[in-house]
């Protein structure tokens, strides 16, 4: 027996002492760099072969079953008081917690080689190069230019039926071609080289639908997968932000950017529509927001008419319209004009919102009767997005634009 929990001692401690080391290194991101280019690739290969051979996500069912575990240990310590005078209680809640408590290590362990290492370092392993932070509004407008017209352009290769409808690529069908192009980025992103698992579908997708959450990796068994109920024209661009995590990429700026591009410059018409398009949606409002801007400023220089003095109720209508009308083309000339998705675009975008919907609608989706419950998973959700900003900063999700300008610079300007 003393064997046995000496064995137990030096097994526990021996996990505890190698991943508080590993989170010291990883209070060096160069390390952390090194790490995810020359360790991590090999671990997840390894591991994501193993588990792809199984079609549900097993790293979700082992959280279920780590939840479980949990709550049992609570139970067993509530009856603990009124038990313990009984020897085979008290020897089987020994057991018990020491197990609980050597798997608990074991998640850390694990965690921190497979999550916490890569993702402590710099963006994109390059060493957070000395790169541009400031751009102007003809950068920002070329690079929304750029997804636009890709948009559009991908658009016309897309069949599009009389009805409107469009046969979007299933997942299965779109994984080879988004690991290849992927894959062709991996002489300036090196993690982005080897082995692709699907990306599974997740058991709880409602859950994930309701707290706007496409996609989640498992770290412990290298498993991608997507929420069920996302759109066709966003399922390729979100499987290829999950594989950027996988292949070591956890920052959310930078996953973004691995999927927009590698999509954006793929052969295939759905990939790059994709890609054109949620860079589309990132870029948007900080396109707008720099027009306004310098829209102002160039009204304050009298360089752009207004209709300041005009009062909107008593100038006729005739000479309201003509200065509106002028003000559109003093925009257009100085400003450029705005880029617009093609009626083909916007099509595909309404057939694939329809099959959206469709999917979600042919399920049952009993918490919609649980207010309490839906409650929960949104305040859930709340909290577990402020905490992602509070850790990620400006590697979260609006530094997407910022990592857009600085990989275009050189390529569209």
């Amino acid at each position: 027996m003393k064997e046995r929990k000496s064995k137990y001692r030096k097994i526990l401690l021996t996990l505890l002492a190698v991943s508080i080391v590993m989170n010291i290194a990883g209070c060096f991101p160069r390390f952390c760099d090194w790490y995810g280019d020359h360790v991590y690739g090999i671990l997840a290969d390894a591991v994501s072969i193993l588990t792809a051979r199984i079609p549900v996500a097993v790293g979700e069912i082992l959280m279920y079953l780590g939840i479980l575990l949990v709550l049992l240990a609570v139970i067993f310590l509530i009856l603990l008081p009124f038990l313990r005078k009984k020897p085979k209680y008290r020897k089987f809640c020994g057991g018990y917690f020491k197990a609980l408590l050597i798997t608990l290590v074991c998640v850390v362990f694990v965690y921190t080689f497979n999550w916490v290492i890569p993702f402590r370092g710099t963006v994109l392993g390059q060493g957070n190069p000395d790169l541009r932070t400031e751009y102007d509004y003809q950068q920002i407008a070329a690079v929304f230019e750029h997804a636009v017209s890709g948009m559009n352009a991908a658009a016309k290769e897309i069949p599009v039926a009389d009805d409107g409808s469009v046969q979007f690529p299933t997942a299965e069908e779109l994984h080879p071609k988004i690991a290849a192009s992927m894959q062709a980025l991996a002489l300036h992103y090196p993690r982005l080289s080897g082995y692709y698992p699907p990306v599974k579908t997740a058991l709880c997708s409602d859950i994930l639908n309701r707290m706007n959450i496409g996609g989640y990796n498992y770290p412990y068994t290298m498993e991608p997968t997507h929420n069920k109920y996302v759109s066709p024209t966003f399922l390729p661009v979100l499987d290829a932000h999950e594989l950027s995590h996988h292949k070591g990429y956890y920052k959310e700026n930078e996953a973004n950017l691995l999927s927009q591009i590698a999509l954006a410059e793929a052969d295939d018409p759905f990939l790059r529509f994709s890609g054109f398009y949620d860079m589309y949606r990132y870029l948007d409002p900080d396109y707008t927001e720099a027009r306004e801007q310098l829209a102002d400023q160039l009204t304050a220089q009298g360089l752009l008419p207004t209709l300041d003095g005009m009062d909107i109720h008593e100038t006729p209508k005739e000479i309201l319209i003509a200065r509106i009308q002028e003000i559109m083309e003093a925009e257009a000339e100085l400003l450029g004009e705005w880029p617009q998705l093609s009626e083909r675009a916007g099509r595909i975008l309404d057939a694939a919102n329809q099959i959206e919907r469709e999917v979600y609608e042919a399920d049952a989706h009993p918490i919609d009767d649980m207010p309490a419950v839906q409650n929960v998973i949104e305040d859930t959700a709340d909290f577990g997005w402020e905490t992602q900003a509070d850790i990620l900063q400006e590697n979260s999700y609006d530094g997407v634009t910022l990592l857009l300008l600085q990989y275009y610079e050189g390529k569209l300007y």
